[in-house]
């Protein structure tokens, strides 16, 4: 005899799991400026103080950022906040 096969319980997702991995807007004036000073992610990184990963989640929309990290941006990239990140 062999043993008939239990189907797997898909697990539902809450609503606010559906939108978890989505990107927010990109931040193209962030993007275009640390690109017009010839700058990495990674350099920029080092400039400010912060890792490779959160300039790049900055970038996507994925973080925002804090009071001292937004200031150390328009300092480096001098480019005023509301034009960095107008989404917020």
């Amino acid at each position: 005899m062999t043993k008939s096969k239990r189907k797997k319980k898909r697990k539902e997702q809450f609503p606010s799991q559906q939108f978890r991995n989505l990107k927010g807007s990109k931040r193209k004036r962030m993007i275009a400026e640390r690109k017009a000073k010839g700058l990495s992610q990674g350099q920029l990184g080092k400039l400010i103080g912060c890792s490779t990963a959160l300039i790049s989640h900055l970038e996507v929309g994925r973080a925002n950022p804090n009071i001292e990290l937004s200031m150390q941006l328009e300092q480096v990239l001098e480019t005023p906040f509301f034009e960095l990140f107008p989404d917020l």
